[in-house]
């Protein structure tokens, strides 16, 4: 998901960063990167890609974000719903010190109930524990000083790919992801949809998404997946 533009030259701190796939581009750009995960082999899976970068392992609700100071742009992308004590995490990266950037995604509520609805099983699966609507999170991080909150729903191509996967009974891999079993044409074609991919250069090669653009942002105000939350201290 790279849905927010860096600087030339900064410092980014991924919080659940999983195996990096937030972190690589910017790596490969030069930045300096930093990643927290609670699985010690997207750890191992970090360092192997991102020699040069610093990951640790650790729980991200109590590990010492302080002492981070140079720190640009927070990544907290689809693990908040994770944690155990999402109030805590949030307390936890206002430690950090300076006026960082947040960039933070979650799940929406309307969403995940429907999915639930088609897979019970969904949360067991893939250890999800809260119910967000966004309100709740907004306030918390406005109670810490955070400003300029800014709050959208996004990624409706993903609540349609899952629900097709849910229904085709797709397998979880790791706890983390379904497999992908979808014709082809029908994967290709929700991808058309994702706003988020019309930010990068793909979209001079499928001058079509300037057509599926405006109805991919209609979607997701309507069934998009998650929710996209921006911050500054």
């Amino acid at each position: 998901m790279n849905q927010t533009k860096y600087n030339i030259m900064i410092t980014i701190l991924d919080l659940g960063c999983g195996t990096g796939n937030e972190l690589l581009p910017h790596y490969k750009k030069g930045n300096a990167v930093i990643g927290v995960d609670i699985d010690e082999e997207n750890i191992a899976t970090c360092k192997k890609q991102m020699p040069n970068g610093t990951f640790f392992v650790g729980d991200i609700t109590s590990v010492d974000l302080s002492k981070f100071t140079d720190i640009t742009n927070i990544i907290c992308t689809e693990v908040i719903e994770h944690v155990s004590d999402w109030k805590q995490l949030i307390k936890n990266i206002s430690t950090i010190p300076g006026s960082p950037t947040l960039l933070l995604t979650t799940p929406y509520i309307a969403s995940e109930k429907k999915l639930l609805a088609i897979r019970s099983t969904y949360w067991e699966e893939i250890g999800h524990r809260h119910f967000f609507s966004g309100e709740e999170l907004v306030q918390e991080l406005a109670s810490y000083g955070w400003t300029n909150i800014r709050t959208y729903r996004w990624n409706a191509s993903l609540y349609f790919e899952l629900k097709s996967l849910f229904k085709r009974n797709a397998p979880c891999i790791r706890n983390t992801y379904y497999q992908q079993i979808l014709p082809l044409p029908l994967l290709l074609f929700y991808q058309l949809f994702r706003t988020n991919l019309f930010q990068t250069r793909l979209k001079y090669l499928f001058p079509i998404w300037m057509i599926t653009l405006p109805i991919g942002k209609m979607l997701d105000t309507f069934w998009g997946a998650g929710i996209h939350i921006t911050a500054h201290k």
